[in-house]
């Protein structure tokens, strides 16, 4: 059996998803970062170069998250050691936007350790088609030849009884503690669309800290704030939800809007990023601006729309960003570059 080394930045579901497949067939040596912010990223980089020296010898392969600083390291050991390198495009590490101060090219070493992990890897497997323009157009356009795209996927404990009883309730999930955060996901949009819409309950989903405080100063009655919860209550909220909401300004791909569609709730969304590659064709509802009246308009026709078969009218959706469909072209694609 192959050894792979997998290395985690963040502890995020998808994250965790892509470990679990690898280890299903292969034997899988994890390095999970501690810190992500401050000096305290010093030490962490010193405990991955110990672990790189330790476990390179039996490794066939170095399977990242996110091309960043703490992709370095990695890279280079698996260049100097002749080890296969593949990245996972994630969206923060291609996209670039000045305005927002948004993306690891922002940052003098998100930057050129973007640059060096993306030019050395053998392969780099963007979560989106949208992902992958994005790296091309604000990287390097030759990454193109390495590239493959394989759709992130959502849990499938985010099922329902369609026997539970739906309230009058709209939803968008973001899990944050910065004011950045919620306007790159278009919470602000949210809550202005809320105020044109007392009589619904509008809930966010995710926010603490200062995200909470600043919604709370600017958010009408009919909005109410759930700080961060268990993925079981999550799926409680959204069994109970008529329609999840997502309108970012940046989206690399969109697992929170796949786990409300999966519960049967009627999506609506901004058509742009990794959003439109969901919302597409006879799938959910999508608007082309962040206009308020169309959002509105849009919620009113999910509410309208809404029925209690909803999860078997999105079955061919739930199917192509399924768990089983992700694993399948992982490994596929891993069989192919001879692992």
């Amino acid at each position: 059996m192959k050894n792979v080394i997998f290395i985690n930045l963040t502890d995020s579901s998808f994250v965790r998803l892509d470990e679990e497949i690898l280890k299903k067939h292969y034997r899988v040596t994890s390095f999970k970062f501690r810190y992500k912010k401050g000096i305290k990223i010093l030490i962490d980089l010193i405990r991955q170069f110990l672990f790189m020296t330790v476990h390179i010898w039996k490794a066939d392969l170095i399977y990242i998250w996110f091309a960043d600083f703490h992709a370095v390291i990695p890279t280079l050991f698996g260049k100097l050691f002749a080890r296969k390198v593949v990245i996972v495009i994630g969206g923060y590490d291609a996209v670039y936007d000045k305005a927002l101060n948004y993306g690891a090219k922002t940052r003098f070493v998100g930057k050129y350790s973007v640059k060096i992990v993306t030019a050395l890897a053998d392969q780099l497997l963007p979560v989106s088609n949208h992902t992958l323009n994005e790296l091309l157009k604000n990287h390097n356009p030759n990454l193109e030849k390495k590239s493959m795209v394989i759709y992130n996927a959502f849990n499938p404990m985010f099922r329902c009884n369609d026997q539970i009883r739906r309230e009058n309730t709209v939803a968008t999930i973001c899990l944050t503690n910065t004011k950045k955060t919620l306007f790159i996901k278009g919470v602000d949009f949210y809550v202005e669309v809320a105020k044109q819409m007392p009589w619904v309950t509008f809930q966010v989903i995710g926010p603490g800290g200062e995200a909470k405080e600043y919604l709370e100063s600017i958010s009408s009655e009919n909005v109410v704030l759930i700080e961060r919860v268990p993925p079981e209550e999550l799926r409680e909220i959204l069994c109970r939800t008529k329609v999840i909401c997502q309108f970012s300004r940046h989206e690399a791909f969109g697992v929170a809007l796949l786990e409300g569609i999966s519960c049967g709730c009627n999506p609506v969304g901004y058509g742009h990023a990794g959003t439109k590659e969901i919302l597409s064709g006879e799938f959910g509802i999508s608007i082309p601006v962040l206009e308020v009246n169309q959002g509105k308009q849009a919620i009113e026709t999910a509410l309208g729309l809404f029925d209690n078969n909803q999860q078997e009218k999105f079955k061919l959706l739930m199917e192509k960003f399924s768990q089983e469909k992700r694993e399948k072209r992982i490994i596929s694609f891993l069989e192919e570059i001879h692992l």
